[in-house]
């Protein structure tokens, strides 16, 4: 039989691990979007900086072929830029995956030691006969913490060639705008 002083020590124990689990993930977000809202503010003072030195270099020009060359001048920096925040943004995104990937990995390995400490537990007032259905619910319990790991796994595999091609899309993107600006890149 269950003795009620295990399931309200349960309960409160669950609860407890409940709330844990919700402020580890927001803290996490939280930390995401002051990380993104960095780089945003970045981003566009970045901008704005070339935007403002562009402006009065093609404000100087003298003639139509200077203002030309100034104006495709300027493809590289501002192609860099682009860059540069599409790699930020993808550290930021692939760690925010990792943190909150580990931070719920931890939880399905907390709540599964949960649950097998309370399946033995029940298991030792248990009728007999019931020992292979409580077994059963653990080799369950373990099968699905292992499947998620897999899911998890093979989800990071998959941001890691993300990441990958991102920086192969950027090398590209910066031999194209130096090759169309006529100038070497710094």
């Amino acid at each position: 039989m269950i003795s009620p002083d295990l399931l309200s020590s349960t309960a409160r124990t669950h609860l407890s691990s409940q709330i844990s689990f919700a402020t580890s993930m927001a803290e996490s977000m939280i930390e995401t979007v002051e990380k993104l809202m960095g780089l945003n503010l970045q981003a566009v003072r970045a901008s704005m900086d070339m935007s403002v030195g562009s402006a009065q270099q093609l404000m100087g020009a003298k003639d139509p072929q200077e203002f030309m060359n100034v104006s495709s001048s300027q493809l590289q920096p501002h192609t860099d830029i682009v860059i540069t925040y599409v790699r930020h943004l993808s550290n930021i995104a692939s760690g925010t995956h990792r943190q909150l990937a580990r931070i719920t990995q931890d939880k399905v390995n907390e709540n599964s030691r949960e649950i097998v400490s309370m399946l033995d537990k029940l298991g030792t007032g248990a009728p007999e006969g019931s020992q292979s259905s409580i077994n059963l619910l653990k080799a369950a319990i373990d099968n699905a913490a292992s499947g998620y790991g897999q899911i998890n796994q093979t989800t990071q595999d998959a941001i890691e060639q993300l990441e990958s091609g991102i920086s192969a899309a950027s090398t590209q993107l910066t031999t194209m705008a130096t090759k169309s600006s006529g100038r070497p890149k710094k």
